[in-house]
């Protein structure tokens, strides 16, 4: 009996200081910053960050969770079109990375890969934006606020103690 209480006592405590870091640190998951949800209800989830080779030019991995079917469904007949998948191989789809680089003003970010995993964690079907060839140029794009680009490197800032810059 008492041993059962001990451990109510010990769970009710670790969810109050999980739930205290989640407050402080936003909401950590799995070690993990959720990102919250797109316009299309995509989960997205900040999992790494940097800086670029020793400058405080920032960059950030994110990742989306498949959590709207009709998205998904698009992406996988996608990998089949486009990159001729097989149907079992790009159904197992469960996520997508992305690395954002951020332009050195962080008002711009480009793509830097975008990698396709099962729920497993292997890789099904990647691409590198690395501009060695014409199809591999990076494209930059406005940061947006309120979307995933704007609200990772909000984050990456924080984390990395990188300042905003000057307007």
């Amino acid at each position: 009996m008492k041993k059962s209480k001990l451990l109510i006592v010990v769970i009710f405590t670790l969810v109050i200081c999980f739930s205290s870091l989640a407050a402080n640190a936003g909401e950590l998951v799995e070690g993990n910053i959720s990102l919250g949800q797109d316009h299309v209800k995509m989960t997205w989830y900040l999992v790494g960050s940097g800086k670029i080779a020793d400058t405080e030019v920032p960059f950030a991995v994110v990742r989306k969770y498949y959590t709207n079917v009709g998205i998904k469904n698009e992406t996988v007949e996608l990998l089949m079109s486009k990159f001729s998948l097989d149907a079992e191989k790009a159904s197992s789809l469960y996520f997508t990375e992305y690395v954002y680089n951020y332009s050195p003003d962080q008002k711009l970010f480009a793509v830097g890969y975008i990698r396709h995993y099962d729920m497993v964690g292997n890789l099904i079907y990647g691409t590198e934006f690395d501009g060695l060839s014409e199809a591999s140029k990076p494209t930059w794009a406005n940061v947006e606020a309120k979307g995933p680009s704007g609200l990772a490197l909000v984050q990456v800032r924080r984390i990395e103690k990188i300042p905003a810059p000057k307007k």
